[in-house]
Formats: C-alpha cells, structure tokens, sequence
C-alpha cells in the first residue's frame, strides 16, 4: 500500500510537470489575441466550471458561512489572483522560457516564508546556502536579458520575481488548510473569487485594449483552465497533506527545461548559453535544498 502510495505520487509530480511545463507557452499564445488579466480571469473561470460540477458530483457541501467564504477570498488573492496577474502582465514582454525560469524562484521564497509559518520545516545553513546559490543563477539569467527584448522586459523580469512569493505564501496556507478542506473545495470558490478579481483589474486597467476571441485564444483558455489550473491545482493541493511545502514547491524547477523546449520548438524564442548556465546554477542549488530537507 504504501509503495503504490510512493509511485502515485511520482506519477502526479510527472504530470503536474508535463503540464505545468507546457503552460508558459500556452499563457503567451493566449496573449497573443487577450490583454493579460482578461486571459487570467478566463482561465480561472473556465477552471471553476469542472471543479464546481465535479464538487456536486462527489456530494461534497458547499460551504455556506461567511468565515469559510472570506478564508476562501483571502486565499483566492494569495495564491491566484496576486500571482497570476503578475505572471501574465510579466509575460507580455519576455518569452516564455524565461518566465518559466524566473518564476522557478519560488522555493526559496517557500523556505523563507517557512521560518515564520511552518517552524517544523527549519531553514538550516544548507538550506540558506542552496537559497544563495539559487538566486546566483537568476542573476546570471537577469543579466542576461537587461539588454535585449522588449522595452519593458525589465519590468517583466521583475514581476515575474515577485509573483512566486505569492505563489509561496497560497502552498504554506494551502498545506494548513488541507487538515479542513478536500482539494477541490480548497480549489474551486478561490479559483471562482480570483477570476472575479482579474476580470475586475481588466475592466479597471484594461478596457481600451482590444481583446480577440479567436481559435488560439479559445484553445489557450480551454488548455489553461481545465488542464493548467482545474486538474493541477486540485493534484498539487492533495500531494501538499503528506508532502513537504518546500520539497513540493520543487517543481517550479522541473518545469523551465520543458518550457525552454516548448517555447524553442513552437515561437523560435532563443536559448542562450547564460539562461541555460543560470539554470543550471539553480538547479544546484535547489539540490542543495532538497539534500538538506
């Protein structure tokens, strides 16, 4: 039992970095033909219709009380809503890969946030140390692209530095609030209030952008909302109850190779030599973290 245990979880990592790992690509697809937070905000939207039916399907109540409702906000705005708007605006001015590479940061914000929220995983000198390492490579990757690209790549960059530690703070919540919800209940209202959020910030931020539901928009959103965020949120969210916040947040790094390859294959975005050392260095130092977990 345990064992088949062992090799579910394995599997499920797999997937979740197959998919995740395609996802930067299909966010700039989407871009393409949709200004950034009404792509966002369809995304998550589309994610809530699987889950909110598949909900009543499993008979599962739907919470009623304001207090659930308001944690469900609360987290809606940590762990989608924050990050996810940061993502897509970042991504407008840099290519996927990149992205994927900037965001795979996230685990070191989850080591740091853990010190405060989550005493039982302890932050020791190798863990600090692999940190360290770990932003040596985003470094190497940032300095890499302050001279190329978009004329406001820089802010991309920096947007796509920021949103992991909301990404961070929604797995070190997400883990607690598995002791009181089953994964698609921590998923769905949260999915449903971070789209509400993001089509708010379109109408506020947005509304003199043209927005073109073409057939890439459309297969973007689909992808998206029903692989990308209904699917994989609600497996990242029951492997996080047996599993560690800092060893699951991990993945980010499996994904930026996939992406790098995707997006190389696909749109002609360019490797070079200081993104693929960058990355390397990361994943030094994410080993590092892991040996030390």
């Amino acid at each position: 039992m345990v064992k088949s245990t062992k090799y579910t979880a394995i599997f499920v990592l797999i997937l979740l970095s197959l998919i995740w790992g395609s996802t930067w690509l299909a966010i700039k697809i989407g871009l393409e033909s949709l200004p950034p937070f009404l792509s966002a905000g369809w995304r998550f939207f589309v994610a809530f219709i699987p889950l909110f039916l598949y909900s009543l399907k499993m008979k599962k109540p739907i919470p009623k009380d304001w207090k659930t409702h308001f944690f469900f906000f609360w987290f809606s705005i940590i762990n989608f809503s924050g990050g996810y708007a940061l993502v897509y605006w970042g991504e407008q001015y840099i290519n996927s890969g990149l992205a994927s590479v900037l965001f795979s940061v996230m685990p070191f914000y989850v080591a740091l946030f853990s010190i405060k929220l989550l005493p039982s995983e302890q932050v020791t000198l190798k863990k600090m140390l692999g940190i360290v390492t770990g932003f040596l490579g985003v470094v190497i990757i940032f300095h890499d692209q302050l001279k190329i690209g978009h004329p406001y790549g820089l802010y991309g960059m920096i947007a796509l530095l920021i949103s992991p530690a909301f990404s961070a703070l929604g797995t070190i919540v997400g883990k607690k609030a598995r002791a009181r919800y089953h994964p698609v209940t921590l998923n769905t209202f949260p999915i449903l209030y971070a789209s509400f959020v993001l089509f708010g910030m379109h109408f506020a931020l947005e509304s003199g952008q043209s927005a073109v539901f073409d057939l890439k928009a459309i297969l973007s959103l689909l992808y998206l909302g029903l692989l990308g965020t209904a699917l994989a949120f609600v497996l990242y969210f029951w492997l996080l109850k047996t599993t560690s916040a800092v060893l699951m947040s991990l993945i980010t790094f499996v994904t930026p190779p996939m992406a790098l390859f995707w997006g190389w294959l696909i749109k002609a975005e360019p490797i070079t030599w200081q993104l693929i050392l960058g990355m390397l260095i990361i994943f030094v130092g994410i080993g590092v973290v892991r040996k030390a977990s």
